[in-house]
């Protein structure tokens, strides 16, 4: 994206706050001309001194008080100049961050699946607040450098035009010098902040796998692994750090030319009569402080470029392709008791040319309750990611009660079908109010029950709080098999017509697991379950077995049925002992 574009795009954000930005230009311009008035009048009051009459005290005092007013007035313009570039600046980065943080809930399920969680919350909370340094920086100074370069010159024609031609001859020097350093600092900024993104993610990632890096004993090559990102970012930050802080001193040093120059010419004309001393010491002042913005506008130049490289990063992410809206698709199933699901002839792929699932045909009748087996990476899950329109099929259909998923809402489908996925996760929060997860009105009877249904109510009732008690996804003092039974109590709560149990008995005990298949059996009564297990015990007593290998189904039947077959399905139970244990 040109910074043009992202300019135009940036400055679209304050569209509703136009009168601030107005107010926040003025107030620069009262500022900057009220400053550029100071070197103006302690020239005039210098030459008073000379005369050393009593007339002359009264008009020293007259203008140091002049020169103290305007002073004031202008620390007061440039007060709430400052607090409303803060509020500009800070609503930005909010309108940012929602922006960011909304399209999260618009990307398909693709694009999180192949991104780094850790990415994205760099872009939402690093690349945002870069930004929005970089916007404070810019209106603070931008308006008030222009503004001033303005007057300065304009004051400085008044009083001696050769020196201000002088000035204006060498000025833009400095300002190439910056420009160009500024470009080379931009690339150095926009790596830094991919690396950025990096250092984030495998933070997010060691610290999640932390159990599993200390049995493997990974610490050394963790902390090497991480070793390496942060050199990379050392060297690329540093080099961008110095190449930033190169245009200060390169802007300064030309600017000390510059002021040498002006001196110089000053005395000359002085010595000859042709300029008061007053005037002299003004347009010192007047040439340094024209220099000034010049330096000022180089160090925004420079914070820019970061800000530029953040923006582009945000722009990329907030123009990836969305799920498509479905406002014209209606919104009811009919007759959502009783459930009847059809894959017809299904063919997906994660990975064009490479299909997961080929020319896939079953049906699920309404009460029914299905299960799907399989080797690993045979497709088992890819049914489930179709079914809850997670992924679009490549070719052929997905049915409810006769009716394509693609002619359903999203958001009705999701109503009518709850998952317990093989990962546990759960917001930071008490346990009712992860129960009541999507249905915050949920009474607190309902959770109560749900949990005794599930035997959940066994071990929390044994938390301090109990269902007040805080917990989040990474508790360690809930082990995973109470973490799977919270999992089945919130889809309990939720009473979708289907329920998808993918792996959600795995990490139970035998116990645990008997008290999960009786609440499964009576939530799935009359109405239509999928489960997919490795462990044999859970689906035995299944009205359907479905086994899927190669992407393809090899076999359908009952449990007795697949034995007296003699097939994959026999041979896997008589593996696992004729018992269904793992």
């Amino acid at each position: 994206m040109s910074k043009m574009k992202t300019v135009r795009r940036i400055t679209g954000y304050m569209g509703k706050l136009k009168g601030l930005v107005i107010l926040s230009f003025v107030l620069a311009c009262a500022y900057a001309a009220l400053s550029m008035l100071i070197p103006y009048y302690s020239g005039r009051t210098i030459d008073l001194i000379g005369g050393g009459t009593a007339g002359n005290m009264d008009g020293i005092l007259k203008g140091v008080i002049l020169i103290a007013a305007i002073a004031a007035t202008g620390a007061l313009a440039q007060l709430i100049m400052l607090r409303i570039n803060n509020k500009l600046s800070y609503d930005l980065i909010t309108r940012l961050k929602d922006e960011a943080y909304g399209k999260i809930r618009k990307l398909p399920i693709s694009y999180i699946d192949r991104s780094e969680s850790g990415s994205i919350q760099s872009l939402v909370i690093n690349d945002c607040e870069t930004v929005g340094d970089g916007m404070i920086l810019f209106l603070n100074q931008f308006f008030c450098g222009i503004v001033s370069i303005g007057v300065t010159l304009v004051i400085m024609l008044m009083l001696n035009w050769r020196i201000a031609l002088y000035v204006l001859l060498f000025t833009p020097v400095s300002f190439i010098v910056a420009y160009m350093i500024s470009n080379r600092s931009y690339k150095s900024f926009k790596k830094a902040s991919d690396i950025r993104a990096e250092q984030t993610s495998y933070i997010g990632e060691a610290c999640a796998r932390f159990r599993e890096a200390k049995i493997y004993d990974l610490r050394s090559g963790t902390v090497a692994g991480f070793g390496e990102l942060n050199e990379n970012y050392r060297k690329t930050a540093s080099k961008a750090t110095f190449l930033s802080s190169i245009t200060n001193p390169s802007t300064r040093f030309i600017n000390a030319l510059i002021y040498a120059g002006v001196a110089l010419i000053g005395a000359l004309s002085v010595i000859s009569g042709n300029m008061t001393v007053g005037i002299m010491s003004s347009l010192l002042m007047y040439a340094n402080q024209f220099m000034k913005p010049f330096n000022d506008l180089s160090s925004v130049f420079t914070e820019l470029s970061d800000s530029f490289a953040c923006l582009d990063r945000l722009y990329k992410f907030i123009d990836e392709e969305e799920i498509v809206r479905e406002d014209d698709l209606p919104d009811v199933i009919e007759d959502r008791e009783n459930i009847r699901i059809e894959f017809r002839d299904v063919t997906f792929s994660y990975i064009p040319g490479t299909p997961v699932l080929k020319n896939v045909s079953f049906v699920i009748e309404p009460g029914q309750k299905a299960a799907i087996v399989g080797p690993t990476g045979g497709g088992k899950s890819t049914v489930i990611n179709l079914l809850l329109r997670y992924y679009k099929a490549d070719s052929g259909d997905i049915l409810i009660n006769g009716r394509s998923i693609y002619q359903i809402s999203r958001r009705e489908l999701r109503n009518v079908i709850g998952l317990v996925a093989q990962d546990n996760w759960f917001s930071l929060g008490s346990v009712k109010d992860n129960i009541k997860y999507g249905i915050p009105d949920l009474d607190d009877d309902r959770c109560r029950k749900a949990a005794s249904r599930t035997g959940a109510d066994v071990f929390i009732d044994n938390l301090p709080g109990r269902y007040d008690e805080v917990i989040g996804g990474d508790r360690d003092d809930i082990s995973e098999g109470q973490k799977q039974l919270l999992s089945i109590t919130r889809i309990m709560a939720y009473d979708p017509s289907v329920i998808i149990l993918d792996e959600a008995t795995s990490s139970v005990d035998i116990l645990t697991e008997v008290k999960i298949q009786r609440a499964v059996k009576e939530v799935l009564s009359g109405r239509t379950g999928i489960i997919i297990a490795h462990r044999l015990s859970t689906i035995v007593d299944c009205d359907k077995i479905i086994v899927i290998d190669k992407g393809r189904i090899t076999e359908t039947g009952t449990h007795e049925e697949l034995i007296r077959r003699g097939g994959f399905y026999s041979n896997l139970f008589e593996a696992y002992g004729g018992l269904g244990v793992e």
